[in-house]
């Protein structure tokens, strides 16, 4: 994949406005968002997210050790586990209650802002091949998935014989979208290609555990 981020990193000249400490962090935050999803894990840079808030490194450093550090605080603001694991909906569908823990639930939007906490997601799949405490934090959700699966096989949900087996292929299947390549379209359309993608393979997978 190649880097797009060299012009991003020219700086507007002046003395940049004096903004208090929370509003700072949010704004480092919100950008770093647009980044990642923008750019990946791999091709997003320190440099670049400064660049976009208007700050230097410096200021960035003394919110965020690094951009592994941002990127696990912006999935830990969505649920502490990276995934949304809800309670148990006796009324909902199986295919819906799964799309509501990765965020592509029904009601969501099928633009890219609706899209933007399972991008988010995604890019931490694509991070924690190189940052252990994502892989840590990958592991404990597949495993409050597991959980959640077994939950729905005692209450006559589902038919499973392994969760843990079933949740791990669960994830391999959802994040099977990071071939839905960035460089390819422009974020609209890779939004819509990846939503359709996530709701036909949901809707797969949850027929096979209720056949």
């Amino acid at each position: 994949m190649s880097s797009k981020t060299g012009e991003d990193v020219k700086r507007p000249r002046g003395r940049p406005k004096s903004v208090d400490s929370d509003q700072r962090r949010d704004e480092i935050i919100g950008v770093g968002c647009d980044v990642f999803i923008e750019y990946g894990y791999i091709n997003t840079t320190v440099d670049v997210i400064a660049a976009r808030c208007g700050i230097s490194k410096r200021t960035f450093y003394e919110f965020f050790n690094g951009k592994a550090d941002l990127l696990r605080d912006i999935l830990k603001s969505r649920s502490d586990s990276i995934f949304f694991v809800p309670e148990i909906d006796d009324q909902l569908p199986l295919e819906e209650q799964l799309a509501r823990i990765f965020f592509i639930d029904e009601d969501g939007a099928a633009d890219a802002a609706g899209m933007n906490d399972y991008f988010m997601i995604e890019v931490g799949w694509e991070a924690a091949e190189q940052v252990a405490e994502l892989r840590d934090d990958f592991s404990l959700a597949r495993a409050k998935l597991a959980e959640w699966l077994r939950q729905m096989k005692q209450k006559g949900r589902i038919t499973v014989a392994d969760a843990d087996a079933a949740a791990t292929m669960l994830i391999g299947i959802v994040f099977g979208s990071l071939s839905i390549g960035r460089a390819e379209m422009d974020l609209e359309e890779r939004a819509k290609r990846t939503r359709a993608y996530l709701r036909s393979s949901l809707k797969i997978f949850a027929k096979g555990l209720t056949a």
